[in-house]
């Protein structure tokens, strides 16, 4: 058995040492694997055994993570954030949760927030028009969500994978994560492909990580307006590559009425976050390429 620990961070953030090392207290023979974006090279001191790739440019968390992925080796892959820690003994029962069950490709971790009264991410579910939210996020975490469970995807600030799962999802013969993405909403998309694939998304509550949310909830104008472009469009790919045909006619009336009424909305207390249109517009037809054979 052995671990792989892949954080991807926008330039040096003193953070990701601190994730790394909350994996290796407990994992000493981890693989790990720093990828830091928007740096030519890394002059701080990382965790022993650290293998530090950086990009000059910024080529957002998909494509990064990929990337780390590519130069590592693990049987399990653990995704983490720079901003986010795994607590004492969490590793193990993250692991044994994914091996305790072969149908299980992917593992989300109990995710709180840093007073660790707050939870942060009790797994990620979509609603019946696919609004994918975080369970939970926000609400105090006492005697929240405290079953293991199965989930429509795991939030990847803390998120643990089976190699062998995520091989069979590649798109392009080369793309995990679609880094037509670049942030955001890459998770609930990998979630449900490997749902379509067959593979389940556990959500094991004993297994235990911290997290400083950057997106918090109600702090939608602090986000730079072309991330909330980004994350916009997003959510009208991982549609189009996932819904059946069926399930997309089912829900077709409703489906426009609610994004009318969205884009509505923005026209009036967002009108920046509009930009994004004509980007997720010309990303369909691409999206629907993407789209792989086995649907649920």
């Amino acid at each position: 058995m052995t671990l792989s620990v892949i954080v991807v961070a926008l330039g040096e953030d003193p953070g990701a040492a601190m994730a790394l090392q909350s994996v290796q207290a407990q994992c000493p023979e981890a693989e790990l694997i720093l990828v830091l974006n928007g740096v030519a090279s890394s002059s701080l001191g990382w965790p022993a055994g650290t293998r530090v790739i950086c990009n000059l440019e910024n080529r957002g968390f998909a494509a990064a993570f990929n990337q780390g992925l590519a130069a590592s080796r693990g049987e399990f892959v653990l995704a983490l954030n720079p901003d986010a820690r795994v607590l004492a003994g969490s590793v193990a029962t993250a692991l044994a949760a994914l091996m305790a069950d072969v149908g299980r490709g992917a593992v989300a971790l109990r995710i709180l927030r840093p007073d660790e009264k707050t939870l942060d991410s009790g797994g990620v579910r979509m609603n019946w028009l696919w609004r994918a939210r975080d369970r939970g996020m926000g609400q105090p975490a006492l005697g929240l969500y405290m079953v293991a469970e199965d989930v429509d995807a795991a939030c990847m600030a803390a998120a643990l994978f089976k190699r062998s799962a995520l091989e069979q999802v590649r798109e392009l013969g080369r793309e995990v994560l679609d880094e037509r993405f670049f942030a955001y909403k890459e998770d609930v998309d990998l979630g449900w492909r490997l749902r379509r694939m067959g593979f389940r998304v556990h959500y094991e509550p004993r297994a235990l990580a911290v997290h400083e949310r950057g997106w918090k909830e109600g702090a939608r104008r602090a986000v730079p307006t072309w991330l909330r472009q980004m994350s916009f469009g997003n959510r009208w790919q991982y549609i189009a590559k996932n819904a059946s045909p069926l399930g997309f006619l089912v829900r077709l009336p409703v489906l426009l009425a609610a994004e009318v009424l969205l884009l509505l909305w923005m026209l009036c207390c967002e009108p920046r976050t509009l930009g994004g249109v004509p980007r997720a517009l010309s990303l369909l037809p691409g999206s629907l390429r993407r789209r792989q054979r086995r649907a649920k």
